[in-house]
C-alpha cells in the first residue's frame, strides 16, 4: 500500500501541475501549440538561424522574431503571418545572400508549402476567434 502511495501521490502532483486549465502554464501551452511539428521543423533549419535572439542579423531580428510571435496580440500575430505569407509568396526568405552563402539554407518547394500553410491556417483560424 505504501508503495502504491508513493507512486500514485507523485503522478497526481505532476499531472495537477502540467495541467492545461492552470494559469501558470498559459505560455507553454500557447508557444506549444502555436506552432505544427512540420512547421516548427522548417523554422528551425531555415529560419530560426537568424530570426531568434542567438540570430547572425540584427535586420532579420528587427523584421521576425520566432519566439516572440506566440506571445503578440491577435492583430500583431495576423499582421505578422500576413507578412510571412507575402515573404513566402515572394520567396524573399531566405535572402539570396544568405543562400548563396549557405546553400543548405535554401527553402525546398516542400518546406516553403509547409510554413505558408501553416501560417495561412492560423491567420483563419486567428480571424474567426
Amino acid at each position: 500500500m505504501k508503495t502504491l502511495f508513493s507512486i500514485f501521490v507523485p503522478v497526481i502532483f505532476i499531472g495537477f501541475i502540467l495541467s492545461p486549465g492552470l494559469p501558470g502554464n498559459k505560455s507553454i501551452q500557447k508557444s506549444g501549440s502555436f506552432y505544427t511539428a512540420e512547421a516548427k521543423k522548417v523554422i528551425d533549419s531555415k529560419c530560426y538561424g537568424c530570426h531568434s535572439e542567438q540570430g547572425r542579423s540584427k535586420d532579420a531580428k528587427e523584421a521576425l522574431m520566432w519566439d516572440s510571435l506566440p506571445n503578440l496580440t491577435k492583430s500583431s500575430q495576423v499582421a505578422t503571418l500576413d507578412h510571412i505569407i507575402k515573404v513566402l509568396k515572394e520567396k524573399k526568405m531566405p535572402p539570396e545572400g544568405v543562400v548563396k552563402k549557405y546553400p543548405e539554407m535554401k527553402m525546398s518547394p516542400e518546406e516553403t508549402k509547409v510554413l505558408q500553410s501553416w501560417a495561412e491556417s492560423m491567420a483563419d483560424n486567428l480571424l474567426k476567434k
